[in-house]
């Protein structure tokens, strides 16, 4: 049997309860000290707090955790994004009424304003790691007795390694069910803003966003994925948010629709 991923999140705390923390232990099977951990930083976002193999499993956990009031959001494998049902902008129109546009391939797309549901605005995070080896002669007292004085050193490699990022906004767009635009602020061409163009990329995508919900205002919209600290809070022990990001994207937009 193919197991999949279905993950449990709890967006708040329940109200009038004495120790949530032993609830929630109690429900996902975990620590008490665990569960108190997540439970800290719940509220502003969801967080991660069980993952299972089992779908009608989670459903259940979940259900458990409504009771006991506790705002649960479960995001099932099939529901975690990917660019692949994602329409990368790279170029776009602010109309009056709609949004239009188009990818790198050439594909258009146009969505009414009234039509968005959810703005996310994040940061995605990319780390380089690079090796480099440092060769070096050193004397060596032991090969020189033993060599009689023809071999008066010896070679060693010191391996150092360093690890960069690249950080680059993003900003996605949530037309129902069936329409995600993704803008990425490095890749977008900002032409189209005419006498509105910045002179900076950060400053025009600021722009973009800013505009977007003041054309958009029905659209709940939040920016919880800007920084590492808040994407390695929501996702906990189990994920990373330079591999994991998109499980954090989706799990934010999911529990944005449960509120609507």
């Amino acid at each position: 049997m193919v197991h999949s991923l279905n993950i449990v999140a709890i967006r708040n705390t329940p109200e009038n309860k004495d120790n949530p923390s032993a609830i929630l232990a109690g429900i996902i099977g975990t620590t008490q000290y665990e569960a108190g951990s997540r439970l800290r930083i719940a509220g502003r976002f969801p967080v991660i707090v069980a993952v299972y193999a089992e779908a009608a499993y989670a459903d259940e956990k979940a259900a458990k955790l409504r009771s006991a009031g506790f705002g649960a959001v479960v995001l099932h494998q099939d529901e975690i994004e990917s660019d692949s049902n994602r329409f990368i902008a790279r170029s776009f129109f602010l109309d009056d009424m709609q949004l239009r546009v188009e990818s790198r391939e050439g594909e258009s797309l146009v969505v009414d304003y009234s039509r968005m549901e959810i703005i996310l605005r994040g940061t995605c995070i990319e780390q380089f790691t690079t090796t480099t080896i440092e060769k070096e002669k050193k004397l060596s007292l032991g090969r020189a007795v033993i060599s009689g004085g023809l071999v008066l050193s010896k070679s060693t490699e010191k391996h150092h390694v360093d690890t960069s990022e690249n950080r680059e906004g993003f900003l996605n767009l949530y037309a129902g069910m069936k329409h995600i635009i993704a803008f990425r602020e490095n890749s977008l061409v900002y032409s189209s803003l005419g006498s509105m163009l910045k002179p900076t990329r950060s400053a025009n995508f600021a722009f973009i966003t800013d505009e977007l919900k003041r054309r958009c205002p029905d659209a709940s919209y939040s920016d919880a994925l800007l920084n590492k600290s808040a994407q390695t809070q929501i996702l906990g022990p189990l994920f990373n948010p330079v591999e994991d990001l998109d499980i954090a994207i989706s799990l934010m937009a999911k529990s944005l629709r449960r509120k609507e």
